[in-house]
């Protein structure tokens, strides 16, 4: 019996506004990694580095860690979309324009590996610059980040002009085809939740599933009837 091939599902948890930027503006954003907090994502400076953008994902579809980190207030909108629709995106936005592009996981080492590594590649440049070798350092971050389980896209665009100041690039994507569905901070209120729902199905008519999380929802629990108490093991 034929086996099919397993969908590769990705997760972004960006706030409310930004989900609707993508869904009014119908582009997805890609960021300069000179914009990014983490400093040792700029720790190979060159040529070149005014000209790569990033996005980036997780794999991981349940997470306490990113939920804190990236929804501030109940604010955060989580979607899903998977990666064969991440790659048919930018391939069809970069057509013809000398773009080249990156999809890979994310690969978290020691910090003294990060910087041996930097190191290493900024050595074998000095007489000429390989992009591509510079690139894989953006695809290897610090073990403290593992709670990202990124997979992170990456934009190469060799026309672009250093002095210009580009911090960003966008391309064009359909999102009511792109976006699976919206997932809704588990933290939210009752009224943001009803709220966001209404904005996303009724405003912007997404047809896909918009529901909380309920990683923290109270479980129903055990009780132990039991009046014998014992503590000898305790």
């Amino acid at each position: 019996m034929a086996v099919g091939k397993s969908v590769s599902h990705l997760y972004r948890i960006m706030d409310f506004s930004r989900v609707v930027q993508i869904f009014e503006r119908q582009e997805l954003y890609f960021a300069n990694p000179s914009t990014w907090d983490d400093p040792y994502e700029q720790l190979l400076k060159h040529s070149k580095d005014h000209a790569l953008f990033g996005q980036c994902w997780s794999r991981s579809g349940t997470s306490d860690a990113l939920w804190r980190i990236y929804s501030k207030d109940g604010m955060g909108v989580r979607i899903s979309t998977t990666e064969d629709k991440l790659r048919a995106v930018i391939k069809a936005g970069i057509e013809g324009k000398g773009h080249q592009y990156r999809i890979r996981n994310v690969e978290y080492i020691t910090l003294r590996a990060l910087n041996e590594k930097a190191k290493s590649i900024a050595a074998s440049q000095q007489d000429f610059l390989d992009v591509g070798e510079t690139v894989d350092m953006l695809y290897v971050k610090r073990a403290a980040f593992s709670h990202e389980n990124e997979l992170r896209a990456t934009i190469y665009c060799p026309s672009e002009i250093k002095a210009e100041g580009k911090i960003g690039m966008t391309i064009p994507v359909d999102p009511h085809s792109f976006v699976n569905r919206i997932l809704l901070d588990p933290r939210a209120s009752k009224e943001l939740v009803e709220a966001f729902k209404f904005y996303f199905k009724r405003k912007l008519g997404f047809k896909g599933e918009v529901t909380q999380s309920v990683l923290y929802r109270k479980p129903k629990g055990y009780k132990i009837s039991s009046s014998v108490i014992s503590i000898d093991d305790l």
